[in-house]
């Protein structure tokens, strides 16, 4: 899993495999949204994504990002006093 904060956003990408080849591929969570899917590049296998767990997801990232915003404005805020 790779992670990073920039321009106020959060990147989060998970490397899973796929059912069938089991090659790894790249997911960006930011894409792993409710009624889409992933093909795999290396077989062509189409992975349907669970769609409460895609809300749920989108739901944390957006969560988190708040929070984050936040840190980095009292750490701003305190600096400047």
């Amino acid at each position: 899993m790779i992670g990073f904060f920039r321009n106020g956003h959060i990147y989060i990408e998970l490397r899973p495999r796929c059912p069938k080849c089991k090659k790894e591929f790249m997911l960006d969570l930011r894409k792993f949204l409710p009624g889409k899917a992933h093909s795999c590049h290396a077989c062509g296998t189409i992975a349907q994504f669970d769609a409460e767990l895609a809300e749920r997801v989108q739901k944390l990232i957006n969560d988190l990002e708040v929070s984050v915003r936040e840190v980095h404005e009292s750490i701003a805020s305190q600096i400047a006093d």
